[in-house]
């Protein structure tokens, strides 16, 4: 049923707040479980995450996980919340009015307004999202480029280097930040795609505002917040010059006047 349904403005919005009997460890548990949480639900709770308050509507999210609009999000939901049902069958699962489950609910609170509807993570799947952040070890260094990896000491094996990066980096926090902040430097605004063609296209550095050196190892990266697209020369000077972005750009706009 619908905890509340009231008036807000001459807008009527119904809430969604029913309690769930799954406990944070049972989130994590699943989340760690690629039978109930396949990856494309493990980046849907995780883009969720970040948001402020861990809440977004189906339009948002499904912008920032490059998706035409919020209908294929829907449908995956419910196979979600299907699987979970399979999972632990003696929890009583959200109801609907017309006596079918309510599978996006499972995961999610949520508003029903007249122009969208409002997604947010029930509070132990929040928690269990934090704690899955902080002990994920699917990280794909291999993918973010070499200047990006910091506090690096090289290691001669065979025929190759190996690059030991002391702090992890996670690949999927790197594509979050630049599915909101895009592919343009944030210091000098070069494009590589408008300047370079199809070969450009992608490309660009990711930099951390709050160097990794100062940051504990169990930091928990906030893609949207903490990560800044940057192409590779002024990712250079930023660490040379030990500098804010704002303090490089900054010069480099001063330099062009002259």
């Amino acid at each position: 049923m619908v905890d509340n349904i009231y008036a807000h403005w001459g807008m009527t919005m119904k809430i969604y707040a029913e309690p769930l009997a799954i406990s944070t460890d049972q989130w994590l548990d699943m989340l760690n479980d690629r039978s109930v949480f396949r990856e494309e639900d493990v980046e849907l709770i995780r883009t969720l995450y970040y948001f402020p308050d861990c809440r977004a509507s189906g339009k948002e999210l499904a912008r920032f996980l490059n998706k035409v609009s919020h209908s294929p999000l829907n449908a995956q939901v419910g196979r979600l919340g299907k699987r979970i049902i399979r999972k632990y069958p003696d929890v009583q699962f959200p109801i609907r009015e017309d006596g079918k489950i309510r599978y996006w609910h499972i995961p999610f609170l949520g508003e029903e307004r007249r122009d969208k509807y409002i997604w947010q993570l029930r509070p132990e799947l929040r928690e269990a999202v934090r704690r899955y952040e902080q002990t994920d070890t699917d990280h794909q260094n291999d993918t973010l480029l070499p200047s990006e990896l910091e506090d690096v000491s090289l290691r001669e094996g065979g025929k190759k280097l190996v690059a030991v990066n002391r702090y992890e980096r996670n690949a999927r926090a790197r594509r979050l930040c630049l599915q909101k902040h895009g592919y343009r430097c944030s210091v000098c605004q070069f494009d590589f795609e408008q300047v370079y063609g199809e070969i450009g296209k992608g490309f660009i550095e990711v930099h951390h505002l709050l160097p990794l050196s100062e940051i504990g190892e169990q930091y928990t990266v906030n893609p949207f917040d903490d990560l800044r697209p940057v192409c590779p020369n002024c990712h250079a000077m930023l660490h040379r010059g030990n500098l804010s972005i704002e303090e490089l750009r900054e010069i480099v706009e001063t330099r062009r006047r002259i």
